[in-house]
């Protein structure tokens, strides 16, 4: 499952390289269900909060107010209350590339005109044992897209299986 997410992947040229399996939903020990992130060595996405959790603890250099909505770690530097004003924004995420097994794909993402265009890529054979590996340019590969806008519900998506073939 390749998940672009706006602002934790893709500003830092990313999708998040993640999985499905069998794994039944249970509240206290698999409240994720089934779904799963291959294995990062470092890097990805967290939230900017202080230790106290009331507040954030980064900010865009010089202290400016978002936009935009993330903070690219190796360029954080320490929030300070007193460079902002009522009604500023500061961003809510801290991103970094993925390094190892969850960061093997690659991603831009462009807004221009009204329209947004995405364009990923990565290697056809990764040897990863979480992805599907593109080994046999003659088959096709069935898979399904869904684009949401910040929903956690009622998702749009393509009606049926797609299939992906290599000319």
């Amino acid at each position: 499952m390749w998940h672009m997410k706006g602002v934790r992947t893709a500003p830092v040229g990313q999708v998040d390289d993640q999985y499905l399996d069998d794994t039944r939903y249970d509240k206290d020990k698999a409240p994720g269900a089934g779904r799963k992130s291959d294995p990062k060595t470092g890097g990805g996405y967290a939230d900017n909060l202080n230790d106290a959790k009331n507040g954030p603890k980064w900010a865009l250099k010089g202290n400016t107010p978002a936009p935009p909505f993330w903070i690219v770690d190796g360029e954080k530097e320490p929030f300070d209350d007193s460079k902002y004003k009522a009604g500023d924004e500061v961003p809510g995420m801290v991103v970094a590339p993925f390094a190892g097994d969850r960061g093997d794909i690659s991603a831009t993402m462009v807004y221009k005109d009204g329209v947004r265009t995405s364009v990923v890529w990565r290697k056809l054979a990764t040897g990863s044992e979480y992805d599907v590996q593109f080994t046999d340019l003659k088959k096709e590969y069935a898979f399904g897209v869904a684009v949401f806008d910040n929903a956690q519900v009622r998702h749009a998506y393509a009606p049926g299986v797609l299939k992906l073939k290599f000319e």
